[in-house]
């Protein structure tokens, strides 16, 4: 039996005042479900007019099946359709990431379908999961599951992506 064909799926985190940040993944459907993240962008000071040339040079060279973005800023995501890039919103439901990128994490480092792989060509955004800190627990007040906003630009994309991706190949069930 022949594997599914792998296509190319990107997640993007804008920033202003923060890196903008876009990573392209590869993803094997099932059996294998995996997905490899191999590019990255990550700039401070970087504005959409800058970022638009580079999106529709990846979606040319990599054939990108869809971008999942941080839909904090509905007005980009119009106006890279507008480009005929498919940009989609993407979720923004955190603690649903979180678990998804470590159930993918989890299974990868167990050899089972459905991990998570990064290349040496994204540095900044690897270098990131070692500064993901939750909040220390204070008996004094209440606990956040959250974690601290910090260093997670990179994360922020990759979440989009994962959450995206998890809703373009996971079949829609309909409870009755």
């Amino acid at each position: 039996m022949d594997e599914p064909k792998s296509r190319i799926y990107v997640g993007i985190k804008w920033g202003m005042d923060n890196p903008t940040v876009m990573l392209a993944g590869e993803y094997t459907p099932a059996p294998r479900d995996h997905l490899h993240i191999f590019r990255e962008l990550y700039e401070e000071s970087f504005y959409f007019d800058d970022l638009l040339p580079i999106a529709k040079a990846w979606a040319q060279e990599l054939k990108i099946r869809k971008f999942y973005c941080d839909p904090r800023e509905p007005e980009f995501i119009k106006r890279l359709r507008k480009q005929r890039l498919w940009a989609v919103a993407a979720p923004d439901e955190l603690a649903l990431a979180r678990n998804l990128l470590g159930k993918r994490l989890a299974n990868h480092a167990h050899g089972l379908p459905g991990g998570l792989t990064f290349s040496r060509d994204c540095p900044k955004t690897v270098q990131e999961f070692f500064k993901y800190r939750m909040p220390e627990r204070d008996p004094r007040k209440p606990f956040r599951d959250k974690p601290l906003d910090m260093d997670n630009y990179g994360i922020g994309a990759l979440h989009f992506l994962v959450l995206g991706l998890a809703t373009e190949v996971t079949p829609q069930v309909r409870w009755l």
